[in-house]
């Protein structure tokens, strides 16, 4: 069996119809026709079956067409694998993080960690929390870095780091010294406050404003990088964790606000993970070695 037959077979299982199958192929009609023969006889059954003007799958062609898939998604691995090692490269590595720590360090620990092991290819994308065990269990992630713990028994996470809320708002014209101190109520009547930003805390924190700040304007802004630049324009308020605050509250780029009109929770981040090879165990040790809270 040749794998162009699997190939040949999956497309023209997709369109069922040879035509449209040699136009994706760029192949001729007929060369497609002598491939579907030759893997029918090679597997001693029928793949499809005509009926009138169309043609369509038979029991054995369904059947054989999770396998097919199966073969050339092996196949696309194992050319990956070949051409890793042919680089000198032992494990590929893909990490998803939610938008909140890409306001931390971790970005400068990955950029730090890539640098001193060429032997891993790193991929990082920016995904959603609540998207992030699905991502595990399909195996399109290896490491995720969020918010949401998983449900699943198949994906396993640990606690990384718990970080309190603060309350950010804009800096004002006075200095710690000489400025006026502002009421709380004040604050809420002066700016809106963004929410949205954090999918574990932001009903809670969306409840308790209405009931002691009914006045306020509450506005949905869903990435927290884009709330702190709403803040540091002025335009806004938002309850934040203290680990992605630290840096601009040294550069001096918004002030906090002791807050105590109700109690503010923690912001959970969790490492999300199916199995965990050599590349994703030096890099959560890496991660848990730097300070973060």
């Amino acid at each position: 069996m040749e794998y162009r037959w699997i190939q040949t077979f999956i497309i023209a299982a997709e369109f069922k119809n040879f035509r449209m199958a040699s136009e994706r192929l760029n192949m001729s009609q007929p060369s497609i026709t002598v491939h579907i023969h030759q893997l029918e006889k090679f597997l001693n059954t029928k793949l499809f079956k005509r009926e009138k003007n169309r043609v369509d799958l038979t029991e054995a062609g369904k059947l054989f067409l999770i396998q097919a898939k199966k073969i050339t998604q092996q196949w696309e691995q194992s050319l990956q694998l070949f051409d890793l090692k042919q680089k000198g490269i032992i494990e590929k590595c893909t990490i998803a993080m939610t938008p909140m720590v890409v306001e931390t360090i971790l970005p400068n620990i990955l950029y730090e960690f890539i640098n001193a092991h060429p032997e891993y290819e790193i991929s990082i994308s920016i995904e959603e929390s609540q998207k992030m065990e699905a991502l595990i269990e399909a195996g399109e992630v290896h490491l995720a870095i969020g918010l949401v713990k998983p449900t699943s028994k198949r994906v396993q996470s640990h606690l990384f780091v718990e970080s309190p809320l603060q309350l950010a708002y804009p800096l004002d014209q006075y200095d710690d010294e000489t400025g006026v101190f502002i009421e709380d109520v004040e604050l809420f009547q002066t700016y809106p406050l963004f929410t949205g930003h954090d999918p574990t805390n932001s009903a809670y924190i969306q409840k308790e404003v209405e009931k002691h700040f009914p006045s306020c304007k509450q506005i949905q802004l869903s990435h927290s990088y884009a709330v702190k630049k709403f803040i540091r324009d002025g335009l806004g308020i938002a309850f934040l964790p203290k680990l992605i605050l630290r840096k601009d509250m040294m550069e001096g780029r918004l002030n906090i606000y002791d807050f105590k009109a109700f109690e503010l929770p923690e912001v959970s981040l969790y490492f999300l993970y199916k199995d965990v090879r050599s590349v994703e165990k030096l890099l959560i040790q890496e991660i848990e070695s730097r300070h973060f809270s």
